[in-house]
């Protein structure tokens, strides 16, 4: 039975898979007009498999903003045991038609969630890397093991007792950006804002957003990218597949933004001098600058009706709050987080007509920040429990 698969996989944080979904349909109908995206395949919480399409993969790898990796699932075992497992591997390897290998490529092997499987890590890293060497070497191809700097990632997970291998097309993780010069103490990771976002259905035709403790910039810089479909990677950093062989027919100078007409009203507000500062500098980095409006100072001094004078002068009536308030954890005491989270809440509920919505991990935040939210749904930041609130005001 062979073991080849040829599937386009997204991972993601847990209990996005969804989001992750429509983030796609959305870059497909921009970036492929012609094409047909067909519904994925689950695997667990926080991985989707698609029939793979060279052409969506790299849309993928240079666009999709709420997955952390973008993979080409190659190989799928059920092998249980080591031994097994290179049996499977190896002629499926030799005999693979698929041209993803070459002469000097260098590789390197990572493995995820594989604690099920009866070996370690490392043997399991030996086995893949092995099989792969001894695999292209029956057909002439030198492959050689580079720790560091590989221009071959290879994947190795494991689903519902299976062995997954794959390549890994943005070769580093997707959140991973670029922009971020400066970020303060436990900033939120890129996709994790990206998410937000996009759980936020946030209009950027028509809907102001406002971050009112935003920190780094992390989640507006997101939501300025998205709203243009702007390329994930800044700083020089591209996708590793584009400069794979078996992709030249199909790579392109492809990555400006997918919807550059798009004119998004964005706000930052931070009380912290220097976090104000690093914002501005990601702001520069990101090429964001031009739409963001920064408010240096206390949200509580930010008037409502004078952010909602900003935004109609640039075009929207209504608009977002989306924010990770502190969980409490560098907070004086219990009650200071609890009289921020009243004084948030007193504060957007000035807002009429527009949606709030907040990740954090304080399960005292609903009852402090008062009234039913339209939306709770649990997620992780990290390895800590936090959940994303979602409230009309």
């Amino acid at each position: 039975m062979s073991i080849v698969v040829d599937r386009l996989r997204l991972v993601g944080a847990p209990g996005t898979n969804k989001v992750m979904a429509g983030e796609l349909s959305r870059l497909v109908r921009a970036g492929l007009r012609q094409r047909r995206l067909p519904d994925p395949q689950k695997d667990g919480l926080g991985a989707l498999a698609y029939p793979f399409d060279a052409e969506i993969a790299l849309l993928a790898a240079q666009y999709h903003r709420t997955a952390v990796r973008v993979l080409w699932d190659l190989y799928d075992s059920r092998a249980e045991r080591l031994e097994p497992l290179f049996a499977d591997l190896c002629p499926a390897i030799a005999g693979d038609e698929r041209a993803y290998g070459w002469d000097g490529a260098r590789i390197s092997v990572e493995t995820f969630g594989v604690e099920g499987f009866a070996a370690g890590e490392r043997q399991i890293v030996g086995v893949v890397k092995n099989a792969l060497v001894e695999a292209f070497a029956t057909r002439g191809v030198r492959l050689t093991v580079a720790p560091s700097g590989p221009d071959l990632l290879f994947s190795v997970r494991r689903y519902d007792g299976r062995i997954v291998v794959s390549l890994d097309l943005a070769g580093r993780p997707m959140n991973e950006r670029g922009y971020r010069m400066r970020a303060g103490p436990a900033p939120l990771r890129e996709d994790l804002a990206a998410n937000l976002v996009m759980l936020t259905r946030h209009d950027a035709r028509h809907e102001a957003l406002c971050d009112p403790m935003a920190g780094a910039g992390t989640i507006v810089i997101e939501a300025a990218a998205m709203a243009r479909a702007h390329p994930v990677w800044m700083s020089g950093r591209k996708p590793a597949a584009l400069s794979w062989p078996v992709f030249a027919a199909h790579a392109s100078a492809r990555p400006e933004p997918l919807f550059p007409d798009t004119r998004p009203v964005l706000f930052g507000c931070e009380l912290d001098g220097d976090a104000v500062e690093r914002m501005r500098e990601n702001f520069e980095a990101a090429g964001v600058s031009e739409d963001v409006d920064v408010f240096a100072g206390s949200f509580a001094d930010l008037a409502p009706e004078r952010l909602i004078a900003r935004a109609q002068a640039r075009g929207v009536e209504t608009g977002v709050i989306l924010s990770n308030p502190p969980y409490g954890e560098r907070l004086g005491s219990a009650d200071e987080v609890l009289r921020l989270y009243r004084e948030l809440g007193e504060w957007c509920r000035e807002l009429p007509g527009w949606r709030a919505g907040f990740f954090v991990g304080n399960d005292a935040f609903p009852e402090a920040f008062g009234g039913r939210p339209r939306v709770m749904k649990p997620l992780k930041n990290g390895p800590l429990r936090a959940a994303f609130y979602l409230y009309d005001l």
